[in-house]
């Protein structure tokens, strides 16, 4: 009996071992997409300038500038080096329903959408931006994409 109720305490340990690896392994973890600072916010703003959204300063830090345009749609940040950023503990996730998740890549929930050029971030604020929320993806692409 003894031998049986080892076996079934190691047989509980190595699935509950697994399943935590498990769990781990799907958790969003917020690495961030880039290594170097390849752009500034001042290169963000005139990317941006190009598409007709003006954009002003919301905040600096040492680790990034916050960037956003006047309807608070947009939300752009210009992030330092890599590893300052994540010194600083710093995730790329976001809370939704009380859960850290990661952010998404269209407006078909309520997280908002996420776009990445280099060390430039770009959260679009899908509920404010309504119906006009493909629109204002596509502005972003094209703004990204003269970084």
């Amino acid at each position: 009996m003894r031998t049986l109720s080892f076996h079934v305490l190691v047989a509980l340990l190595a699935a509950t071992a697994i399943v935590g690896a498990a769990l781990l392994a799907l958790a969003p973890h917020g690495g961030l997409p880039y290594t170097k600072a390849s752009f500034t916010a001042a290169d963000a703003t005139h990317a941006f300038a190009a598409e007709g959204v003006v954009l002003s300063v919301r905040s600096r830090s040492v680790v990034m500038t916050t960037l956003g345009d006047p309807r608070d749609v947009l939300e752009v940040d210009a992030f330092a080096d890599r590893r300052t950023v994540e010194r600083t503990g710093f995730h790329d996730v976001t809370v939704s329903h009380g859960r850290r998740a990661p952010f998404a890549r269209d407006c078909s929930s309520s997280v908002p959408a996420e776009r990445w050029r280099g060390n430039v971030r770009v959260l679009v604020d899908c509920a404010r931006a309504g119906a006009t929320a493909p629109g204002w993806l596509q502005r972003v692409e094209r703004a990204l994409d003269r970084l």
